[in-house]
């Protein structure tokens, strides 16, 4: 164990877009009082108001007691939470425009989901964002001219003597709430091209509000000193892209001159519940397999370098990682061993746990995939394996997990929660596979290790999506 160097208590949460069912047992004979708002199902109407607001999270360490959540159905009120009042709720407008061929073929879809938002007691706040909204997207997404004569000529150029199965073009503009609360409305807007090839393109942009004045925050004025702020958090960056987590999914390690590019040249930042998010496209440093890769600057961080206090967080922290892939470099097979890749306090009791965390690992003589999770050098990964037998059939985890901070009464035992996406049969109302996300919630003390406690409906990383 280290000593822990701040007096917060955090809890671990292991995020991830991966696959299985929700359907599990949601009580065991260890579970605990966790409340975690429970987050809508994708797929609901889109004119449906987002409820942003963040509970407060208890567990304690009394067995044989259910869950006290607003979940199940076998709820009990002994430790019902205070409910915050978010005065910010979100509600989406979406369009979607098709171009067809002369033979009603549809070549080409322009998809739009823009947000809009709702403040009690402050209209005109939420108005001057709203405006701003509309202005952005008006910028890049009225005329997709262009795009559509393209696909015009190439699903012409498909049905020639010489032609290919063509698979039709498209533009999609999606938003995910990150942040809503009294002092920060934060959206993460992508933009997703495809007109052909293996795979389409896309990158993130950040749109960061005050609450409080309905004023666009630039991230030149979020700190006191943005000159100090800005050449630690390049810093610190760099030290970041260091890490294990990381490595694997970089081209290298980069420039200072090419981070500092990729983070602060540009409106791609965010708030969140875990901190600052630089979010990085594809290709800019690493391949397209690895997918949009966010740097994140923790809100402990932030503080510590002058974030001003109206831009500050009160929720439950959540402080989002990628898992560690390890490959020998001559062999290239995978490298798997207990070296901790962060620290953290994950029973309340003023150490930080080494945590070291492997996703889908495959046994080379069987092809059995499964986890390794590494605490204090003890791997914990056969208690995952074991509590979710389903993600054999449904599918792993993707790359990324966070560790969250709840906080616990009475000095009880904070908790780990590992999330997955349950596709099920059937599609939503705009023909996209129904999704249920779920939160698989575990326990951990020094003296009974890693155990299953239950599981709860939605993601408890996010504000609430539609």
């Amino acid at each position: 164990m280290r000593q822990k160097s701040l007096p917060i208590l955090l809890t671990a949460v292991l995020l991830a877009t991966g696959v299985s069912a929700c359907g599990k047992d949601s009580t065991s004979d260890t579970d605990t009082g966790l409340e975690i708002s429970p987050i809508e199902d994708a797929g609901t109407n889109a004119d449906k108001p987002q409820d942003t607001s963040q509970s407060e999270d208890t567990s304690d360490d009394t067995e044989n007691t259910e869950s006290d959540t607003d979940v199940t159905s076998d709820l009990s009120d002994a430790n019902a939470p205070q409910t915050y009042e978010n005065p910010v709720t979100v509600t989406f407008e979406k369009t979607i425009d098709e171009v067809k061929g002369d033979d009603g073929t549809v070549i080409f879809t322009n998809s739009v989901q823009m947000p809009v938002v709702h403040i009690d007691g402050g209209e005109d706040i939420a108005e001057k964002i709203n405006a701003d909204l509309r202005e952005y997207y008006a910028a890049f997404s009225i005329d997709n001219t262009e795009t559509a004569d393209i696909a015009k000529e190439d699903y012409a150029s498909s049905l020639g003597e010489d032609g290919w199965d063509f698979i039709g073009y498209s533009t999609d503009i999606s938003v995910t709430v990150t942040r809503a609360d009294e002092n920060v409305v934060s959206f993460q807007i992508t933009v997703y091209d495809f007109t052909g090839g293996a795979h389409g393109n896309y990158g993130s942009g950040g749109r960061n509000y005050s609450a409080k004045t309905g004023e666009l925050l630039s991230i030149d004025e979020i700190a006191g000193d943005y000159s100090a702020f800005h050449a630690t958090v390049l810093d610190y960056m760099i030290n970041l892209a260091e890490t294990p987590a990381y490595k694997d999914k970089l081209f290298g390690p980069p420039s200072k001159n090419d981070l500092n590019s990729a983070l602060f040249d540009g409106n791609n930042w965010v708030f969140t519940r875990s901190g600052i998010s630089f979010l990085v496209a594809p290709y800019l440093l690493g391949p397209y397999a690895s997918g949009e890769i966010s740097f994140r600057l923790p809100y402990e961080k932030a503080y510590d370098l002058g974030l001003k206090e109206d831009y500050r967080y009160n929720g439950n922290f959540v402080d989002e990682r990628y898992y560690i892939y390890k490959y020998d470099p001559e062999t290239f097979a995978p490298v798997v061993d207990d070296t901790p890749d962060c620290y953290f306090d994950l029973d309340g009791d003023g150490t930080e746990e080494g945590l070291a965390f492997y996703g889908q690992v495959v046994d080379p003589e069987t092809g059995v995939a499964s986890y390794a999770f590494y605490i204090d050098g003890k791997d914990y990964g056969d208690v995952i394996n074991d509590e979710l037998q389903n993600i054999k059939d449904n599918g792993y985890m993707e790359n990324t997990y966070a560790l969250y901070h709840a906080d616990a009464p009475d000095g009880g035992v904070p908790a780990v929660a590992v999330l997955f996406m349950e596709l099920e049969e059937g599609e939503d109302d705009e023909g996209n596979p129904a999704s249920s996300p779920c939160s698989f919630i575990f326990g951990y003390t020094e003296e009974k290790g890693l155990y299953y406690m239950y599981w709860e409906e939605g993601f408890v990383t996010l504000p609430k999506q539609p």
